[in-house]
């Protein structure tokens, strides 16, 4: 059964284009190259009126088999990453099967 892994990220301010231009030109690309990784949809947060979310950058990835191994294969992998992107907040959570009702 596919599991999701999602990642939560930000730019370093000011960076948004060179980030966005990295993160989904080149770091999705590799890591869809990681065994048990499926696909990847990357959404932009959409502009909140008066307020602000603190993650404007979500990727939900489709795993076979354990996210949490997907996980582990990722952080292990030694992709290169991108000085564009802020290393000091990001979530990266794996997810199992739907809740139920």
């Amino acid at each position: 059964m596919a599991e999701t892994l999602i990642a939560l990220v930000n730019p370093v301010e000011g960076r948004d284009d060179e980030f966005r231009e990295w993160y989904w030109g080149t770091h999705v690309q590799e890591v869809l190259q990681l065994p048990g990784f499926v696909s990847a949809k990357a959404l932009r947060l959409t502009e909140e009126p008066g307020g602000a979310a603190p993650f404007r950058y979500a990727t939900l990835y489709e795993v076979e088999g354990s996210a949490v191994d997907a996980r582990n294969t990722m952080f292990g992998a030694g992709l290169g990453m991108s000085d564009a992107m802020d290393l000091t907040a990001m979530i990266v959570a794996p997810y199992g099967s739907p809740a139920t009702v």
